[in-house]
């Protein structure tokens, strides 16, 4: 199986558009995505129905349950907090039927597909250091799992014996004795100050990994949010990439 994964997209058609453009190009059939379809951008409606039709598995993120009143916003930042509120005011029935659908983790072939975490989904954890990586390798049986959530793409292994370190190479190849979280970035947002859309491509004939990063029309999806009147710093970052 060859297939792109997407995740963190949030309701930025421009970035999720030049995304899907690249995965065709690429002749690649299967695109599986890892939730948080809104939030953040202008673009709510839009974003759950193309990725709706084009995606073969989708789960939830984070945003998608806040924007169903599934995850409580208490606990978002103040601006996520915004975002959300204006997104519910903005989003139309059938999509969020759409996002309704949606569960904590899918399995296709040896891979392993959730939003934040394998040990507790539910519970949109976040995962930045070796040690918490290292952790979360005990709470799935697959060779691979990808994760989104941080916005911050890169990967983590573990061998045989416990081993685990980060990967370096870009793309990797995957070593039938190690087990490995792939976190695959962000289309929409990204935070480790390269702004470029970001997903990434899980090729099973070849064994190998890469993280994918495209230019896109980010003056376009600024001004979008600026024009929705959603607050000014969301679209400072998607420059900023952070």
């Amino acid at each position: 199986m060859k297939a792109a994964i997407l995740s963190d997209i949030h309701s930025n058609l421009e970035a999720l558009q030049i995304v899907i453009k690249d995965i065709k190009r690429r002749r690649i059939k299967s695109i599986l995505c890892l939730g948080d379809l809104v939030g953040y951008g202008a673009n709510p409606n839009e974003c759950v129905e193309l990725t709706m039709k084009e995606a073969k598995i989708v789960v939830a993120g984070n945003h998608d349950w806040a924007a169903l009143e599934k995850t409580d916003i208490s606990t978002f930042n103040p601006i996520a907090a915004d975002a959300i509120r204006w997104t519910k005011e903005n989003i139309n029935k059938t999509r969020l039927n759409q996002l309704n659908r949606l569960k904590f983790t899918a399995t296709v072939d040896n891979l392993l597909l959730v939003h934040a975490t394998p040990e507790t989904p539910e519970q949109w954890k976040y995962v930045f250091s070796l040690e918490e990586f290292k952790q979360q390798f005990q709470f799935f049986k697959t060779q691979l799992c990808f994760v989104g959530h941080s916005h911050i793409p890169g990967a983590v292994f573990q061998d045989a014996n416990g081993y685990t370190d980060l990967v370096g190479d870009n793309p990797f190849p995957l070593i039938e004795s190690r087990r490995y979280i792939v976190n695959v970035g962000s289309v929409g947002q990204p935070r480790d100050f390269d702004p470029r859309a970001t997903y990434a491509i899980y090729d099973g004939n070849k064994h190998a990994v890469e993280i994918v990063r495209l230019n896109y029309n980010i003056p376009r999806a600024q001004q979008k949010i600026l024009d929705a009147g959603l607050p000014e710093v969301l679209a400072e970052r998607l420059l900023a990439g952070r």
